[in-house]
């Protein structure tokens, strides 16, 4: 990788704007709210130091010149600002700078003084002249380590075919759209590839967040055909999955909720039959309500003797397996046993 370090002043952050693409897919969108914008600006007003930016110069022609790799945020909040589209409010008032005021001011408003200070600021810009993709998301994997993305949203910087499946499901089928399952942070991508390592995986391998990163690399383009596979098992069973959602008004937002319940019926798929999503809201609420009656004390469920003794130690397993390492393969067969030992009769139509 070669790596050209420069200072570019923000008037040439702002000529530009239109030149440097903000959402390469490593990146995971404007995350920073006002308040913070404003200190950052604050901060160039008063001619503190703020991180350097990594720009990927591209190659070819196109709409842009470069990719924000790090740094996307403060560009932002540069950009709306020398637009008139940030206001410098703050809960604290900010303090006058050379005895020109600053607080609820926008760019337009300052002094000519503290707007030159502005645009003359030096930022520091480490531009990516030559880089290989992996070389690309492996430096804004470790550069965030100071200020961590999470999982999901390092996930996403992992250039594979099945990476680009699982972002098309969880952005684009209906379960994900009507559900109550938050967009923020790849949250829907997240539980998505979940999805994606039970139908790859069938319980055989942990599926924590290593584990998911290492399918994303395992499925590479020379396993194409087969993560098309894979995301038309997933894809069916959220089309199932969707139907029990909206029975029960979408009350499915708990990853292992979601991942039990998919695997449930990828089973039933697997094995030739067509999941009644009648029957299976019905059997899933009757479990939920009782899981929830007992979650506090599940060991109440194995005290004495109970006329539905299978069943309730069943329940005890899968509660004891739901609190902690959802993702092991040992806690992921003792609640799929406990699921189906609760859910016994599911099954529509023969196909």
């Amino acid at each position: 990788m070669k790596i050209k370090q420069q200072s570019w002043p923000i008037s040439k952050i702002k000529t530009e704007q239109q030149s440097i693409n903000l959402n390469p897919i490593w990146q995971r969108g404007p995350t920073w709210r006002a308040p913070r914008q404003v200190l950052l600006i604050d901060s160039i007003l008063r001619g503190m130091d703020i991180p350097k930016v990594y720009l990927r110069r591209l190659t070819g022609v196109g709409a842009h010149k470069f990719d924000a790799v790090d740094g996307q945020q403060r560009l932002r909040a540069i950009w709306l600002f020398g637009n008139d589209d940030l206001r410098l409010e703050y809960e604290e008032v900010l303090s006058p700078i050379d005895g020109h005021p600053v607080q609820n001011l926008v760019y337009s408003e300052l002094h000519k003084d503290l707007r030159d200070r502005f645009d003359n600021f030096e930022v520091s810009v480490a531009e990516i002249q030559q880089g290989s993709n992996d070389d690309i998301t492996g430096l804004f994997a470790r550069l965030q380590m100071g200020m961590p993305l999470n999982p999901a949203e390092l996930r996403n910087a992992i250039l594979s075919p099945i990476r680009h499946l699982v972002s098309a499901i969880a952005t684009s089928h209906a379960f994900f759209i009507d559900s109550r399952i938050p967009e923020a942070r790849y949250k829907r991508q997240d539980y998505a590839s979940h999805a994606f390592a039970m139908a790859a995986y069938e319980g055989t391998k942990d599926i924590k967040a290593p584990d998911l990163k290492a399918m994303l690399r395992e499925y590479d383009h020379t396993r194409a055909d087969e993560a098309l596979e894979l995301s038309a098992r997933v894809g069916d069973a959220l089309n199932t999955l969707h139907e029990v959602n909206t029975i029960v008004d979408s009350r499915i937002t708990q990853k292992w909720i979601f991942v039990d319940l998919g695997w449930l019926i990828m089973q039933r798929q697997a094995a030739g039959a067509t999941v009644d999503a009648t029957k299976l809201a019905a059997c899933y609420e009757a479990f939920e309500s009782r899981r929830r009656q007992f979650n506090s004390e599940p060991e109440a469920l194995i005290r004495g003797r109970r006329p539905n003794a299978a069943l309730d130690r069943h329940l005890y397993q899968y509660i004891n397996a739901f609190r902690s390492q959802g993702g092991l393969k040992e806690n992921l067969k003792i609640r799929n046993a406990a699921l189906r030992a609760h859910c016994p009769d599911i099954d529509g139509r023969s196909k």
